[in-house]
């Protein structure tokens, strides 16, 4: 599953010199929380709405409106946008972009061709999209999730011989690392007429199940 196949292409982009207020109103009309910043098609930073928020004024400074108004139309995209951006290529896969993102805890990232132009964007929703095509779609009905997951040896082995004691047909497990923590978040996928069960089993046997 690679990123081209997932990422919005083309996405919404600002120059280092438009204004902050310029980036906040194209963020909030288009309902993104992240811009790329582009020069001359070139990628060179990424600013995000949060970026924006901390740098506006505080409300407890004795500055006037018009003094207030005046410094934010100074702000420029430049003056707020992080460089040295992670990045990922359209051939890197789904799985690659958790992985980095659980390691950077970064929610999206700009995609880059091979002489650093942007092509795309993946955000965290997008990769969930993935994996609930990679789940099939009776994943909601046939998928548990478990949260703060401490993987020990033989902790595998330990769970599905809850879940397969309950008569439950087990299609698939595997664990992925969650971000700001060693704690993992580990899927089992089941034939639905057995998950109830497996749910209770579960839970009396201690784990947290995820929603």
């Amino acid at each position: 599953m690679k990123i081209k196949h997932w990422m919005t292409k083309d996405p919404i982009t600002v120059t280092p010199d438009a204004s902050a207020l310029e980036a906040q109103k194209i963020m909030k009309e288009n309902k993104i929380r992240r811009l790329p910043v582009v020069q001359k098609g070139k990628l060179v930073g990424i600013v995000t709405f949060r970026n924006l928020i901390e740098a506006a004024p505080s409300s407890a400074t004795s500055l006037s409106i018009h003094e207030l108004n005046y410094l934010i139309m100074k702000i420029q995209v430049k003056d707020l946008m992080k460089k040295n951006v992670l990045t990922l290529s359209p051939e890197d896969t789904v799985i690659e972009a958790i992985a980095l993102g659980t390691e950077k805890d970064i929610g999206g990232f700009p995609v880059v061709d091979g002489q650093g132009h942007l092509v795309g964007i993946i955000t965290e929703t997008q990769i969930s999209r993935a994996m609930m095509q990679l789940f099939g779609k009776e994943a909601k009905k046939e998928i548990i999730s478990l949260e703060n997951v401490d993987l020990q040896p033989r902790s595998f082995g330990k769970i599905v011989g809850i879940v397969e004691q309950c008569g439950a047909n087990i299609l698939s497990i595997f664990s992925l690392p969650r971000r700001s923590t060693d704690l993992l978040r580990v899927y089992i996928r089941l034939k639905s007429d057995k998950k109830d069960d497996a749910v209770a089993a579960l839970k009396k046997a201690g784990y947290e199940i995820g929603e």
